[in-house]
């Protein structure tokens, strides 16, 4: 656990051996040996044990006056990161991290105060989901410091006050959009990337990992082994999904896309806009208001939202919903799908009013 510190013969060590008819445990850390012994083999080797994580986490305690908390993010960065879905997105926020002036504190002096000054400060750049998620992964590289690095005891993130979540993104795909922004583009795989996410509600990730090898034409299943909320997700593909990909020419193995999605979300923004100057185009040559709200405040993950609505309002139940979207609880999924009201007011237009002298309540 100390190598990166401890060098030589400085590193840990621990040997069990018989002697005199008792078991003799040694425990060497650091240059300090402590031995005791013991009648069974046993007992003799889960107190070497124990004693080496104690002389361990001492020495850490003490390597931690000197190890600063930029010394941890790099240390995450280079150990942990790449075993996180998410890593490298996490790698440009830990810049920012490294960035901070306390990032050079020793990791045992970086105080509540310090996490509260870069709340106050990302709270006047981005949105509060953002700084949420920044926090989440600040406190990860505390969390791991204390319980696998043992180089410090407090986490100081756990101890302020996160943003409230705030509201659920409310924001609809209007009768139209999809077509004109499909085409409004000029980006190679841009219209199958589209339809498919519509047709099948998966994330923007999840679609650019998507894997030839993964996809049964014949069961019209596509599999996916790693997603967001760390499961594994079997996703059903509609007739036109399976068009989609079928005419993508499919392949033995490999990824079904090339892009990223710093590329495709550049991508749609782009042909958002082209779309709404085409819109706005037609609207002044017709002598109609263009809508304001038309072809404007869209990003790519409306698709899901729009998608996982479409389910709910098609009949699915919550159940079948959450197993093709992979939602893990209701509350995330009410965030996702916002029926139409217009179009829940014609479904209940014909149900009948009990009869307060029937007595049915």
């Amino acid at each position: 656990m100390l190598d990166r510190y401890l060098t030589g013969h400085e590193k840990t060590m621990a040997g069990i051996r018989q002697r005199n008819g008792k078991w003799q445990a040694r425990v060497s850390v650091a240059g300090k040996e402590v031995s005791r012994s013991f009648l069974t083999k046993t007992d003799a080797t889960r107190w070497a044990r124990e004693q080496r994580i104690e002389m361990e986490r001492a020495i850490s305690m003490g390597l931690a006056g000197h190890v600063t908390l930029a010394d941890v993010i790099d240390r995450f960065a280079e150990e942990v990161l790449p075993l996180r879905r998410a890593g490298q997105k996490d790698r440009y926020l830990i810049r920012r991290f490294r960035a901070m002036p306390w990032a050079e504190l020793p990791i045992i002096k970086v105080q509540p105060e310090h996490i509260v000054q870069m709340r106050d400060l990302r709270l006047r750049e981005v949105s509060t989901g953002s700084v949420r998620r920044e926090l989440d992964l600040l406190s990860s590289i505390f969390t791991h410091a204390i319980k696998e690095w043992r180089l410090c005891r407090e986490n100081p993130v756990l101890s302020i006050r996160k943003p409230s979540p705030g509201r659920a993104r409310q924001r609809r795909l209007l009768q139209g959009e999809l077509e004109r922004i499909i085409a409004a583009s000029q980006a190679p795989d841009f219209e199958p990337i589209v339809l498919l996410a519509f047709e099948t509600a998966m994330r923007r990730g999840e679609l650019l990992e998507l894997m030839w090898e993964n996809i049964d034409f014949r069961r019209r299943i596509a599999y996916l082994p790693l997603t967001k909320n760390g499961e594994p997700r079997q996703v059903p593909l509609s007739k036109k999904a399976l068009s989609v990909l079928k005419g993508l020419s499919p392949k033995i193995e490999g990824k079904v896309f090339t892009k990223n999605a710093t590329t495709l979300s550049g991508a749609f923004q782009r042909a958002v806009l082209r779309a709404r100057q085409v819109y706005v185009e037609e609207c002044v040559k017709s002598g109609r208001r263009p809508d304001p709200k038309y072809l404007t405040d869209l990003r790519f993950h409306d698709i899901r939202h729009a998608a996982t609505t479409r389910l709910v309002e098609h009949g699915l139940s919550i159940i079948e919903v959450s197993a093709i979207t992979g939602h893990k609880t209701l509350s995330m999924l009410k965030r996702y799908s916002h029926p139409d009201p217009v179009r829940l007011a014609k479904r209940i237009e014909n149900i009948g009013v009990a009869s307060i002298d029937s007595g049915v309540v």
